[in-house]
């Protein structure tokens, strides 16, 4: 067992994962782009203007992103994400938690470019809120595609998971980027690989369509 910590942070709550309920069937698995595992689309709950209405976006957090510029332009602007000393009282801000590694697999996947990777990691870390994802074992979501490369969060537990911040997830990716990462000379920088937590929830960072 790897005696390494990931820590995340207090954010703030303007959007959330609702819960994916369904559980993974036998053919999701054999359609899934990761074997043995079921994938479902995320639904995100997004607060349009802080303390406005809600809508909900399904995809990773580059649609969200997306979606919402469309809705108000100024989104971004308004919750203050463009400023990381902010401290707009939306909500409580959420206790930090360590979550413990159980194995990391670097020979896993096809490469995914480092430099997307980098930026999922940084749209993530700007979405406060909670994520959940639906029973498993082995039920997934993509929360994050960009450039072909892709981070997948992925729930082996019977339960729904919920997590403290999307920061668990960014953080896990960014450590499969410093340990699973590799770079030559004639070509950019590449990531794969798979990270499990001890309470059984692991993060892919993996080459996939987008």
């Amino acid at each position: 067992m790897l005696s390494s910590v990931i820590t995340s942070g207090a954010i703030l709550a303007m959007l959330q994962v609702l819960p994916a309920v369904a559980m993974p069937t036998i053919a999701n698995r054999d359609a899934s782009p990761i074997p043995g595992y079921g994938i479902e689309e995320l639904i995100w709950e997004v607060e349009t203007t802080p303390g406005g209405p809600t809508v909900n976006i399904a995809g990773t957090v580059q649609d969200v992103y997306e979606q919402l510029e469309k809705v108000n332009p100024n989104f971004v602007s308004d919750f203050g994400l463009d400023d990381p000393d902010n401290s707009t009282s939306l909500a409580a801000p959420v206790e930090s938690r360590a979550y413990y590694i159980e194995a990391i697999h670097c020979d896993y996947f096809e490469y995914a470019t480092a430099s997307a990777i980098r930026e999922g990691i940084k749209y993530l870390n700007g979405v406060p809120g909670k994520p959940s994802n639906g029973p498993g074992p082995g039920n997934c979501g993509r929360v994050s595609c960009s450039y072909n490369s892709a981070i997948y969060w992925c729930n082996d537990n019977t339960y729904t998971k919920t997590l403290d911040a999307f920061g668990s997830i960014s953080l896990a990716a960014q450590t499969l980027l410093d340990r699973c990462g590799s770079s030559g000379l004639w070509y950019a920088e590449v990531a794969r690989g798979q990270i499990f937590m001890t309470d059984r929830w692991n993060v892919i960072v993996r080459k996939d369509k987008c």
